[in-house]
């Protein structure tokens, strides 16, 4: 397993690429945050063992006029272009929103917006190792499982006898149960 990027350097690399993007727009942007996650890589798309997370970040960017998304859009790619991002989807002009990965690292970001006039800035990082280096439970489950020896039978239980004989129902009903019963 390859050692990665800390889950600290990859949450800064987050917003350093945020903060690039930012540069592309006009100065009346400003951030305000939307979502902060860190999210455990279930399902990760290098087939990479458990353990790992994902950090991301999506700020709302204010500050912008609705009318002019478009050639915010075209300086967010340019920008990317300039980055070493390739872009994987450009749903434009139908949908407000291109998708991109930076071919050095792996991190992902997205610009959208909608008819509301909100206009939204993420990132996302590969899967990485909190500290950089894989965990310790992570190196044992990779490690080919060794035969185990089936545990010994159990001792069966000696068979024990009861102490009296059981009892009828029907004697039971009709014991007298009072001091005046025999005693033993």
């Amino acid at each position: 397993m390859k050692p990665t990027i800390t889950e600290h350097e990859a949450k800064d690399r987050v917003e350093q690429y945020i903060e690039g993007v930012l540069g592309a727009l006009p100065d009346s942007a400003e951030r305000k945050p939307f979502t902060q996650n860190r999210s455990e890589c279930t399902d990760p798309t290098d087939n990479g063992p458990q353990g790992r997370f994902e950090i991301s970040a999506t700020y709302e960017v204010t500050g912008l006029e609705p009318a002019r998304f478009g050639e915010y859009f075209d300086a967010v790619v340019q920008w990317w272009s300039a980055h070493d991002f390739t872009v994987l989807t450009d749903s434009r002009p139908k949908d407000q929103y291109v998708f991109v990965r930076n071919n050095a690292d792996a991190f992902d970001m997205t610009v959208q917006a909608n008819d509301l006039g909100k206009f939204y800035v993420g990132a996302t990082s590969p899967c990485v190792w909190p500290n950089g280096t894989p965990e310790p439970q992570a190196l044992e489950a990779t490690e080919p499982e060794q035969p185990v020896a089936a545990p010994p039978e159990p001792e069966p239980e000696p068979v024990r006898k009861p102490r009296r004989a059981p009892v009828d129902d029907e004697d039971f009903a009709h014991t007298d149960w009072t001091d005046g019963g025999t005693s033993f």
